[in-house]
């Protein structure tokens, strides 16, 4: 395709790739001030609204795909207009998505519209400076205990974007923002252009990636990315702030992995006297290679960094505390049920209410109904656990099997493995009675009253 002529980049041009100051839009309601910044898939503005408060807009302009003229975005080919309009509805999707989002420590999107060709969103103005700034202009700023405050509010923002079904995917120091009074604020999203750029095969060649901050994965088309892909971002931005740098390339880590050379990776735990180890072991595990081996939660690394001890989960086969308590007051309550239940008749028809028969049986059948669920999810999670402790047995009197052949012969181990599988636990055959229990007392006659 035929390059572009230059165009022109002084406010005066109405061939500016950016608009133009004083621009209106979304009829008048906001007047642009000034250039701000542009990527490969937007370009940003500064502008006010019609009270007078500074507003950052933010245009959907993949300028691969698209130019200016005269204010209004026109497409480059017409072979453009399908991928445009997939990128412009992704823009608008995302969104609508960061538009229910609500944290101190998350940019806020107020209004989203669509001018000159094109989607918009207005955001929030964040008067202040981004940790990049900081880390040039004012690097002592960011001692230990500020760093430790810095990352706490940005893991309690992460965990609640995370809980909202979205990833942020661009965590880097230019995208963390600090308010005057010292708030981190995370800004620019890059869920859309991830988006965008698998949407399209010529946005797919638009680099999405920041090296040094983006995991391994967001390298490569198509793989998995999860909420271990923006700690990952975030680890290697505390990274830098602690060591003045950001860790190596995870493409060249992952090259020297392959090649079965040293990861080039130097972990901090250990190595930085003001940080005690825990905090720095966690950034460390943070910046694994390999999603696998993080930490795969906003929440796990607040946990991990607060000393908290963590949870660990009942062993294959028994049961949590939780199950038990729901088990123990499913008794009770099936207890006074059952107690209720086995009264004198007279007892049953002393109230004179309308038809007190038909009360008794709808408050029976709305109990059981109740027991019955909740039985059936415990003894889902009960088979659940009794299958995966017969699994671990099973594949114990395999290796045992294994090892013993010889003195026990070929089928020994195997019969006393398949027979002790057999065989119900002491709680299986708790709740197979329990349910029997239940259906007798559901199948009772109803009560009824006696004649005079």
């Amino acid at each position: 395709m035929e390059q572009e002529p230059a165009l022109a980049t002084d406010a005066a041009s109405p061939m500016a790739d950016e608009l133009q100051p004083g621009t209106k839009m979304c009829q008048g309601q906001y007047t642009v001030l000034r250039y701000i910044n542009s990527g490969g898939f937007g370009v940003t503005y500064l502008a006010h609204d019609s009270l007078g408060r500074k507003v950052v807009i933010k245009e959907c302009f993949p300028g691969s795909m698209c130019c200016r003229r005269q204010g209004k975005v026109r497409l480059r080919s017409v072979s453009n207009e399908v991928d445009f309009g997939r990128v412009v509805e992704l823009f608008e999707r995302e969104a609508r998505a960061l538009a229910q989002l609500s944290h101190p420590n998350v940019v806020g999107v107020h209004q989203i519209f669509k001018e000159n060709g094109t989607a918009y969103m207005a955001m929030d103005f964040v008067e202040g400076p981004d940790l990049f700034d900081v880390l040039e202009t004012t690097p002592d700023r960011l001692g230990p205990d500020e760093v430790r405050r810095l990352l706490d509010q940005l893991l309690k923002a992460l965990a609640y974007v995370h809980e909202n079904g979205i990833l942020h995917r661009d965590i880097s120091p230019d995208n963390i923002l600090l308010a005057p009074n010292g708030m981190p604020v995370l800004i620019d999203f890059g869920a859309a252009r991830q988006n965008a750029a698998r949407a399209t095969r010529m946005l797919s060649r638009i680099h999405t990636v920041k090296d040094g901050y983006s995991p391994q994965e967001f390298y490569l088309a198509g793989s998995s990315q999860r909420k271990s892909s923006d700690l990952y971002a975030l680890a290697a931005t505390f990274h830098h702030l602690i060591r003045g740098c950001p860790p190596p390339n995870s493409t060249v880590r992952l090259a020297a992995v392959a090649q079965n050379d040293p990861d080039p990776y130097q972990p901090l735990a250990g190595r930085i006297p003001s940080y005690d180890d825990a905090f720095l072991a966690a950034i460390d595990k943070c910046l694994n290679l390999f999603a696998k081996d993080r930490m795969k939660s906003a929440e796990e690394w607040l946990q991990a960094i607060s000393g908290a001890p963590a949870s660990t989960p009942a062993p294959a086969g028994e049961l949590g505390q939780d199950l038990r308590r729901q088990i123990s007051e499913l008794v009770r309550e099936t207890a006074v049920c059952i107690s209720q239940s086995r009264r004198e008749p007279e007892a049953a028809i002393e109230v004179t209410r309308p038809d007190p028969i038909e009360i008794q049986r709808a408050k029976e059948r709305e109990h059981w109904a109740k027991v019955t669920r909740d039985l059936e999810e415990i003894r889902a999670e009960i088979e659940a656990a009794e299958a995966l402790r017969r699994e671990t047995e099973e594949a114990d009197a395999r290796r045992r099997h294994a090892q013993g052949k010889a003195r026990h012969g070929p089928d020994h181990q195997g019969r006393r493995a398949a027979s002790k599988a057999r065989t119900p636990s002491r709680f299986g055959q708790w709740v197979a009675g329990f349910l029997t229990l239940r259906r007798d007392v559901s199948t009772k006659p109803a009560l009824q009253p006696q004649e005079d």
